[in-house]
């Protein structure tokens, strides 16, 4: 595990991810709605793929594009990849 995915692994994705989602778009990460369908929320193929590419380096977790294109919540993915880190500590 290289020390970037140490650093994310000592932080909850519901700090970085909506930050990071705000970056791609252009908004107030913070502001995003974590209930609502990420495909209605402004995220394009291309973003969707830069999203994909950022959250693996930044955790090691692959998740694929399509996941930020369909009905998937930003509160969906952030639980995922919480869950996930957890367990690649355990």
């Amino acid at each position: 595990m290289t020390t970037e995915h140490r650093d994310a692994a000592a932080e909850s994705a519901g700090a970085w991810l909506p930050s990071l989602i705000g970056e791609q778009l252009g908004l107030d990460g913070q502001r995003l709605p974590v209930d609502r369908p990420l495909g209605e929320i402004g995220i394009d193929s291309l973003t969707a793929a830069q999203l994909s590419v950022e959250v693996e380096e930044r955790t090691g977790a692959t998740i694929p594009l399509e996941r930020f294109l369909g009905e998937e919540t930003l509160q969906d993915l952030v639980l995922e990849l919480d869950r996930a880190e957890q367990g690649a500590g355990a």
